[in-house]
């Protein structure tokens, strides 16, 4: 008796010495800290106009990660295409500046029309959600560039959080090996538009506020709890009145059409159990 109480001790302790030593091996993902860098500039359509001068204003809320800074360059390049905020805005503004003066190149000084040229950049981005080694983050950019309507549109980033500098944007095909052209995927899709805009389930979509029966698909995700969600801007499918259009397919309605791949991504990175 006294022996079989010693074998299983030793086990016991051997199990807990390998549980303790696999913890200590895995990598740990620190939480990301984030702040926010803040700019505004004006361009004078006419300097010696001064404060009676048309304008292009330009304003800027830009996400920084701060810790673990181990990983704060690898972020920014997926966001800005380069590691410094600075550099990024910088471009942007000279961007928009040598936009701005070419268009009112051919516009006397003081001369019909150019009251219009009083122009609007703001760019901004923001947390929308955070997972255990996932992020989220929303881009919306409003301009006013002339014309009937100012612009807004909204882009998200769904960034899985690697350890060392792994970071990587997930893409569709991460989650789907056809999403374009599956016309399951599509139904379910439309029945969710359907839904949006309260018609019933053999309403054709064009009966609502969409331009069509079969709009486009968008590639402009997003991952929550509850679904994958998907955005459409201004005028992509509807009017511009009716605004952006969002919906959320849930897991349950598309995870027999996804990738084993993309649901066990789901599953570690963003702790999102889909069955």
């Amino acid at each position: 008796m006294t022996a079989v109480k010693r074998r299983v001790s030793w086990c016991v302790l051997i199990l807990v010495l390998w549980g303790v030593a696999g913890c200590v091996g895995m990598p740990k993902i620190e939480k990301p800290q984030f702040t926010w860098r803040h700019y505004t500039y004006s361009v004078l359509l006419v300097p010696e106009m001064l404060s009676k001068s048309p304008q292009l204003e330009l304003a800027f809320s830009l996400l920084r990660m701060e810790y673990p800074e181990v990983h704060a360059q690898a972020f920014h390049e997926i966001l800005y295409g380069q590691t410094s905020l600075d550099e990024y805005k910088d471009s942007v503004i000279n961007e928009q500046r040598k936009n701005y003066r070419s268009k009112a190149a051919d516009l006397p000084a003081a001369g019909e029309g150019i009251a219009s040229f009083n122009w609007r950049y703001a760019e901004n981005f923001s947390v929308k959600q955070t997972f255990e080694r996932g992020i989220v983050v929303e881009r919306i950019l409003e301009t006013y560039f002339g014309g009937a309507h100012p612009g807004r549109n909204t882009q998200y980033y769904n960034i899985e959080l690697g350890v060392d500098e792994e970071f990587r944007q997930v893409v569709f095909e991460d989650l789907f090996d056809d999403y374009q052209d599956d016309q399951r995927l599509r139904d379910i899709v439309y029945n969710e538009l359907r839904k949006y805009d309260n018609l019933d389930n053999n309403q054709p979509l064009s009966r609502g506020i969409y331009y069509s029966n079969e709009p486009e698909l968008t590639f402009n995700f997003f991952i929550t709890d509850d679904g994958l969600g998907l955005h459409w801007d201004p005028a992509q499918i509807a009017p511009h009145s009716y605004g952006s259009i969002q919906i959320i397919l849930p897991w349950y309605a598309v995870s027999s059409l996804m990738l084993y791949e993309g649901v066990e991504m789901l599953a570690n990175k963003f702790n999102i159990e889909i069955f």
